[in-house]
């Protein structure tokens, strides 16, 4: 009696241990392919085997490593014991890069324990758009011909004899009169003014609260590519984000403002171009960059030396009497 309850001890034991080890669940995550190409969206599946009674919430942010994330479903059971889900990722670097593994916290009710199960990694391989240089480069629709309406016709005619007119009689009027005298031309504002200007009315507008983040940020990021051309004199508005920043290299005076140009900028494409969705706080983050690039990098005006020696004189003059 005493061996037949120790064996049917142990095989109960060794029947266990599989049971334990069902309770555990395993995630895999796959791609369709392992090559895409920069700024493609990458969808990333997402199986969980599991027993059936377990529920998991992703533990994923904005980010994932290099990759930023897109969009994503929730955590669906596809079955009693598999549950799926998608995200859409993209990279925006060229390269072989890693999917760090996609992680999710799981309960077992009623059991409020949280756990952590993760999905394998992945290496996928990140190209740029291949380009033949044997060939020339063309347009890839040749340019639409419009036709010219009888009535267009008839407008622009009318157009420019309306203006014939209006230069002749001005410059009648010129005769007529004496030649004025000249007139006091104020200098034109400095750039950080102009720009200070316009972020103060961007900030008015409050366009990121009524949800049009992207004319949000496409505005802060053209304010402050303008205050770059006004205050440093070169071209930016038509030039890439790294371009713009490679040409602040070459002036002192932007060195201490490199980190919030390049984030600001970069913040912005990914806005415009890749559909990010920043949070809050980076939308308020973004114009308090703006500001401070302004102000850190505007040109200090001081008075002129004979101004500044007339008014010591007029001191002078007040503390003699």
């Amino acid at each position: 009696m005493m061996r037949t309850g120790v064996v049917l001890a142990v095989l109960m034991g060794l029947a266990a241990v599989p049971s334990v080890n069902a309770q555990q669940p395993s995630a895999r995550a796959w791609t369709d392919s392992s090559s895409f190409l920069v700024g493609d969206p990458i969808t990333v599946r997402v199986e969980i085997a599991h027993h059936g009674t377990l529920r998991f919430a992703p533990l994923v942010g904005d980010t994932l490593g290099a990759f930023h994330i897109l969009a994503r479903t929730p955590v669906r059971s596809s079955s009693t014991t598999t549950a799926t889900a998608e995200f859409t990722v993209a990279v925006y670097d060229s390269g072989t890069v890693i999917l760090p593994p996609l992680r999710f916290a799981y309960t077992e009710p009623p059991d409020s324990t949280q756990r952590i199960v993760a999905t394998n990694p992945l290496i996928l391989t990140i190209r740029l758009v291949d380009v033949d240089t044997t060939k020339d480069i063309k347009d890839i629709k040749p340019p639409l011909s419009i036709p010219v309406t009888v009535a267009e016709i008839s407008l622009i005619i009318g157009t420019l004899v309306g203006l014939t007119l209006l230069i002749y009689a001005f410059m009648q009027l010129r005769k007529r009169k004496r030649q004025p005298e000249e007139q006091y031309q104020p200098p034109p504002k400095p750039a950080h003014v102009i720009a200070l200007e316009e972020l103060a009315l961007l900030k008015m507008k409050r366009l990121w609260q009524q949800g049009l983040i992207k004319l949000y940020y496409t505005e802060v990021s053209e304010i402050v590519r303008r205050y770059f051309e006004n205050r440093f004199g070169f071209l930016s508005l038509e030039k890439t984000t790294d371009e713009t920043l490679q040409d602040l290299q070459y002036f002192a005076a932007a060195h201490p403002v490199l980190p919030q140009a390049e984030t600001l900028l970069r913040r912005a494409d990914l806005v415009k171009f890749a559909k990010y969705q920043p949070t809050i706080a980076e939308n308020e983050e973004t114009l308090a960059l703006a500001f401070e690039i302004v102000d850190r990098t505007r040109v200090i005006e001081r008075p002129a030396p004979e101004a500044h020696a007339i008014e010591q004189g007029e001191a002078s003059e007040v503390v003699h009497v």
